[in-house]
């Protein structure tokens, strides 16, 4: 079963978007019911077994007294054996309702969108440092799949930023292929396999090269990176064990975060939606 599946699965299974707990006669913290309640939405199945619901972080909903806003991993393990999977959600409850959202009047936005975790200094480390200083002032992270528009277009603005100020940034990049551009995997297997090769410049190099890849064919789409960037991988050596756990390593680390969009940036460990705080910094030091 896919992670995104099992996403698909975690939003179908939480029983309706306002909810009343169920009646009991035990004295519960409204930790304990907002626990209760998503370890009954999603009991075990035939696909998985849950292993577990925790509560990562909660803070106050600002916006409506007395409700909070709870940050929350599900570890499944799935029947097949394959693996374990831990998902992660954004829920609201104020001890007798439990709400997966909810929808700004104004706008006609969902507020959940607006709830990030922190940045934890374990995401800047060596193997992710794209360009910079590693022990510079200001950390920037991105999330970003390179056969994304958006993506595509930001990334190389910030490279060329950091490129300019060395002194200023560490930018550490991670992989998050989107399900909507089937070819994405495939590419990032590849680019993992040429930065393994020493080719450290690669992830550059494709966002210069502004590729669009329709082809699902996984030989195909290797083809065609293996024409642009003259290489001669295959896909025995694109989807060996080391570059495929490099892989799930980022996406596992995107879901703990709760990305779910391309591209994403994180200035100094706060998600930054605007994409744009890092220049502040960036005019600062001229």
């Amino acid at each position: 079963m896919k992670l995104s599946m099992l996403k698909l699965l975690t939003i179908l299974a939480l029983l309706s978007n306002l909810s009343l707990f169920a009646a009991s006669e035990k004295k519960e913290s409204s930790d304990q019911k907002v626990l209760a309640f998503l370890e009954q939405a999603l009991s075990s199945n035939e696909n998985y077994t849950l292993e577990k619901a925790t509560i990562v972080k909660k803070e106050p909903l600002k916006e409506i007294a007395g409700w909070t806003v709870y940050f929350v991993r599900i570890d499944l393990k799935l029947k097949d054996g394959s693996k374990t999977v831990s998902l992660s959600d954004v829920v609201f409850s104020d001890g007798v309702l439990f709400s997966k959202d909810f929808t700004a009047l104004g706008n006609k936005r969902s507020i959940k969108s607006r709830f990030s975790l922190d940045m934890d200094a374990n995401a800047y480390d060596k193997e992710h440092l794209l360009l910079g200083n590693f022990d510079a002032p200001h950390k920037l992270v991105i999330f970003s799949d390179p056969l994304c528009p958006f993506c595509m277009d930001f990334v190389p603005e910030v490279i060329a930023d950091v490129q300019k100020n060395p002194e200023t940034f560490a930018l550490f990049y991670y992989h998050f292929p989107l399900s909507i551009h089937p070819a994405s995997p495939t590419l990032v297997k590849a680019i993992l396999l040429a930065e393994e090769k020493g080719d450290k410049a690669i992830t550059q190099k494709v966002y210069k090269a502004y590729l669009d890849i329709q082809e699902k064919d996984e030989q195909k789409i290797l083809d065609i990176f293996n024409k642009t960037f003259d290489k001669r991988f295959t896909l025995q050596e694109i989807n060996q064990a080391s570059i495929l756990k490099r892989l799930n390593d980022d996406l596992a680390f995107a879901q703990a975060m709760m990305i779910n969009a391309t591209p994403t940036i994180y200035v100094d460990g706060k998600k930054d939606d605007t994409k744009k705080v890092y220049k502040t910094f960036m005019k600062e030091s001229k």
